[in-house]
């Protein structure tokens, strides 16, 4: 009699080849991805190669731009350290310019004139960590890169770029062509307003035309409804009949957003320029949203020459910063109990 086979076998055994081979076909290929990845690294060409930067600067058309310097961790405007700088992007800036990539190297340059670049049309000047100086300069744009289509770029930009005193010449990216043409505030740290909900607004204080009013919310049952009081909440003579008009105060007090900072360190006479020695309209706001709680200040003044927004500074702030005129306007037209 013959002995009988489970079918269930010979399929087991198939299915661990299978995934044997499965495995080491995986293997091959991760193989094979990283050293391509390595031989991909050995072929880039870089520029620079500094070991982190403790200084930048630029020049562009023959005029200074701007210079920041590094103490510790932090990125500082050079002129005047009191500037509030946004480090990531100064750090991009550093980090780009120590190890910058090119597109290629030419094989058999010309004459530097050639490229644009002598003299350049933007110098960067940066010292590292170890007090190695070198500047990089930045020549005419590549011909046939950067080209318009259709109405829409085809090729990114690249310029021609080589080390001050040497005579290689790479193409690099538009980046630092680009960067050089900003300015100071692009490099500011913009204040912001706390992000809150109208609900988690408790207490609002508003002072317009010499008067000035409280108004404090408080939960005043076990459903959790709220109630707007003028003055203190623990008088209930005080309690408003309507919630309406404060919620909306409270819901147009959450739609403010800073946009931008017009001076970072305004003086007297700059406050009065822009409306802010005698505001126009001075909120304060006490919130409590996720277990935090905060009161924010600010202060609105007059509107900017292109009618977009409206000049405001933050609680004991020297920055001026821009609001949309939308957003502001809803402050100044609420209505609100006298």
């Amino acid at each position: 009699m013959k002995k009988k086979v489970n079918p269930l076998v010979p399929a087991a055994v198939v299915l661990v080849v299978l995934c044997a081979a499965y495995g080491l076909i995986t293997w091959n290929q991760h193989k094979k991805a990283d050293a391509l990845a390595g031989q991909t690294e050995d072929r880039q060409i870089y520029v620079t190669n500094l070991q982190g930067l403790t200084s930048i600067s630029w020049e562009k058309d023959g005029q200074q731009g701007l210079a920041f310097k590094k103490e510790g961790d932090t990125w500082y405007y050079q002129s005047d350290k009191d500037c509030p700088i946004r480090q990531y992007t100064v750090t991009t800036l550093a980090d780009t310019l120590a190890r910058l990539s090119a597109g290629r190297q030419l094989e058999t340059p010309d004459s530097l004139d050639s490229y644009g670049l002598n003299p350049p049309a933007v110098k960067f000047s940066m010292t590292s960590e170890d007090g190695t100086s070198q500047t990089l300069m930045i020549g005419n744009q590549v011909a046939g890169t950067g080209d318009t289509a259709a109405g829409y770029a085809s090729t990114a930009a690249e310029y021609y770029a080589c080390l001050e005193g040497g005579s290689q010449v790479y193409t690099i990216g538009n980046y630092l062509t680009e960067t050089s043409g900003k300015g100071l505030y692009d490099f500011v740290e913009t204040e912001s307003l706390p992000y809150v909900a109208g609900t988690d607004i408790k207490e609002i204080t508003v002072t317009r035309n010499g008067a000035t009013r409280v108004f404090s919310k408080k939960t005043v049952d076990a459903d959790n409804n709220i109630a707007w009081y003028k003055g203190s909440p623990d008088d209930e003579a005080n309690r408003l009949p309507d919630n309406s008009d404060l919620n909306n105060l409270a819901e147009a007090i959450s739609g403010l957003s800073i946009q931008s900072c017009t001076t970072y360190k305004a003086t007297d006479e700059e406050l009065g320029s822009y409306g802010l020695s005698t505001p126009d309209m001075t909120l304060s706001w006490t919130y409590e949203k996720g277990g935090d709680t905060g009161t924010v200040t600010l202060f609105i003044g007059s509107p900017n020459d292109e009618g977009t927004g409206y000049y405001t500074r933050m609680d004991d702030s020297r920055a001026i910063n821009l609001i949309s005129k939308d957003a502001v306007e809803k402050c100044l037209n609420a209505v609100y109990p006298e």
